[in-house]
């Protein structure tokens, strides 16, 4: 599948051929870019039409995904859910026995509040919180949790991948991008979206040998989608479902 790289993202899109075509068009959809030509169009002119577009394109794509974006935000109340590696999982909020806000105890916040994931995510917050701050503090454990639960299993990944590679990144960043999944430094630092730590853990741990595999091949040649699959055979499909699902990770 060809790609296109417009300010540091990847826009994956399908030629195709029409009998009824004709002149080039390009449709851009939730997920998809399609590149339609007439049937006897060369490859090679097919491409340098969409090169021409892909600024018009990266557009287009962009503002579909913020389109997307805008969704109720999730809520932080006990027996709401969380996203975690793909699954839905309960969040279960109580307040902690013989706490109050307002004692001793409870000046130092991680005293009184503190979350517990096992199956689903358990939160104990301090007493007399109101709930605003209750939502609010609730929100805050559970992000540095999956923040954190990020760091970890690409720091796994990055010892795995990057022994077999023969590479070794200069620091593993957990970010909150806009626009990207990873990215790799010229200094070698591979920074990461949080979010991939709500997507299935092969969809988390292809961006990871991606951005590993940039440490070897700066440009997205076939010599770097031919290192890619040769530590993961199948990472066109994980690709694809990052393509079509990633809007749903926010």
């Amino acid at each position: 599948m060809p790609v296109l790289v417009v300010a540091d993202t990847e826009i994956p899109y399908e030629i195709g051929r029409s009998q009824r075509a004709k002149r080039m068009r390009i449709t851009v959809r939730p997920g998809s870019v399609d590149v339609i030509a007439p049937r006897f169009t060369p490859n090679r002119q097919i491409v340098a039409f969409a090169e021409s577009k892909r600024r018009w394109i990266y557009e287009k794509t962009e503002a579909l995904r913020e389109r997307e974006l805008v969704v109720t935000p999730p809520r932080f109340l006990s027996g709401s859910k969380v996203l975690f590696r793909g699954r839905f999982l309960r969040l279960w909020v109580q307040e902690a026995q013989g706490v109050d806000r307002h004692s001793r105890r409870a000046k130092k916040r991680s005293s009184a509040s503190s979350l517990r994931f096992a199956s689903a995510f358990h939160v104990t917050l301090e007493r007399g919180l109101a709930s605003a701050q209750r939502e609010t503090l609730t929100r805050d454990l559970v992000m540095d949790w999956l923040k954190r639960r990020a760091l970890a299993d690409a720091r796994v990944w990055a010892r795995q991948y990057g022994s077999e590679l023969g590479v070794s990144p200069a620091r593993i960043r957990i970010g909150n991008q806009r626009t990207l999944w990873g990215s790799c430094s010229a200094r070698g630092v591979i920074s990461l979206n949080w979010r991939l730590i709500a997507a299935p853990k092969p969809v988390f741990e292809y961006v990871v040998v991606h951005e590993l595999c940039h440490l070897i091949e700066r440009n997205h040649g076939k010599r770097f989608w031919k290192l890619v699959g040769s530590m993961l055979p199948d990472y066109p499909e994980r690709r694809t479902w990052l393509q079509r699902h990633g809007v749903a990770l926010s």
